[in-house]
């Protein structure tokens, strides 16, 4: 019961016994005056027992924290195991254990009391005895999250590894504003990133592989990965495309590419969602779109040249853009030769600077651009011709406009993108087929 109530209760209680007690002491005609005056004596004392019992609680509560020091206060384990966390922020762990250990003595169910003696135990380097103690109360707190943390705290303490990895997989499934700083200390324990992987339980794979990402730990997930793959563990989809995303940012297009085509199953184009028939990814290898004050991105379905679908962006003249509109990653073969073909339309661009696609190296130096679209332009088939460079696995498309020079150079009017496709170059197809 908290203390707060105990103390209403008390005071209520107390009231009552003393309006019994004058009562009995003056209505009471069928008692004697000897029993009167020896119950009225009694329940006079049971008042002050229940007034002491009031006040005390009252400054335990922390109400009055200065009520700590009171002689009365000494009979509750609550007030004790405040004492000793006085006494080991005091830099007195030998005067902490002291009061921990009556506290345990009057309430033996009392988790914090023991938590707090286990402490002290460990900073006097007593090892042997906080093992003893966290033996006696571990069966106890077992699957409560109250004290998990600190628990964990103290095996890395103890060097306890069994017990560290149970605790650490609690955190993982059932204390997700500890997850992070789990994690850091699990690589502090174990050794490493990777070291930490074997620890980890098949149901938190998902959650650790979550945390291997935050902390840009790419081998350490890759090693939980080919684990995940080979005991056939189910995670969702969303979570594929974010490891996706974080290997291309590692660098990592060869593992990429096989989480990539695991997520996109039977469909093999280069080009993902060429029509734009869904919503845009915004990571991994699909369309990224980007926000400006001067354009509108948005799927159109009303003019689309193939599929239900195209792209439309609406430039609205208030700016003179120069940026990236849309773009996505591709993964390509190095030292081959390709070629991108689309279908695009132009409505009332002004400006002497129109729409283009670009097609240049991720993190590599070669660049193709088509040809801009400007002022009305029905559908029209376009393409680009480029070979991949050695050592380049992968290019990035770009849907964009540049900046102008002139005066009048706020851009207003429409674009359409619809059909993206990426095919090998003819000649280099044929070259490889007769090889």
């Amino acid at each position: 019961m908290p203390i707060q109530s105990i103390e209403i209760n008390s005071l209520f209680a107390l009231e009552w016994v003393a309006i019994l007690a004058s009562f009995l002491a003056f209505k009471g005609p069928e008692l004697t005056l000897r029993s009167r005056i020896t119950l009225a004596v009694f329940l006079t004392a049971l008042s002050g027992c229940l007034l002491w019992y009031s006040i005390c609680t009252y400054k335990i509560s922390g109400t009055n924290p200065t009520g700590l020091g009171d002689f009365s206060a000494g009979f509750f384990p609550e007030s004790q195991v405040l004492n000793g966390h006085a006494r080991y922020l005091a830099s007195d762990p030998s005067g902490a254990a002291d009061y921990y250990k009556k506290a345990i003595l009057a309430e033996p169910s009392l988790i914090d009391a023991w938590i707090g003696l286990v402490r002290v135990q460990i900073v006097n380097e007593n090892r042997q005895e906080a093992h003893k103690t966290l033996d006696i109360i571990a069966p106890a707190i077992d699957s409560i999250s109250t004290w998990k943390w600190q628990e964990l705290l103290f095996a890395y303490d103890l060097h306890d590894g069994l017990y560290f990895e149970k605790c650490f997989n609690f955190i993982l499934s059932y204390l997700p504003h500890h997850i992070k700083e789990a994690g850091w200390l699990s690589s502090r324990f174990w050794g490493g990133w990777e070291e930490v992987v074997p620890h980890v339980s098949s149901f938190n794979y998902p959650v650790f592989l979550t945390v291997l990402i935050d902390s840009k730990q790419p081998d350490a997930a890759l090693s939980l990965f080919k684990i995940m793959e080979k005991e056939g563990s189910r995670w969702e989809e969303r979570d594929q495309l974010l490891f996706c995303d974080f290997l291309i940012s590692n660098g990592r297009f060869k593992e990429a590419k096989s989480i990539w085509h695991l997520w996109r199953k039977n469909d093999i184009a280069l080009i993902h969602d060429g029509g734009f028939e869904a919503e845009p990814l915004n990571m991994a290898f699909g369309w990224r779109f980007e926000t400006g004050p001067g354009f509108i991105l948005e799927r159109e379905t009303r003019p689309a040249c193939s599929g239900n679908s195209c792209l439309h962006v609406h430039f609205n003249g208030v700016g003179n853009i120069s940026s990236n509109l849309v773009w996505q990653i591709v993964p390509v073969s190095p030292g081959t030769a390709y070629t991108l073909r689309f279908v695009r339309k132009g409505g009332n661009l002004t400006t002497d600077r129109g729409v283009f696609l670009t097609v240049s190296g991720y993190k590599n130096e070669f660049k193709t651009i088509s040809e801009q679209v400007l002022g009305d332009s029905p559908w029209q088939e376009d393409k680009i011709e480029f070979s991949v460079p050695a050592g380049c696995e992968a290019i990035v498309l770009r849907v964009r406009r540049d900046e102008s020079l002139k005066m009048d150079n706020k851009i207003s009017g429409d674009y359409w993108l619809d059909s993206v496709k990426l095919g090998l170059r003819t000649e280099d197809k044929g070259q490889r087929t007769k090889d």
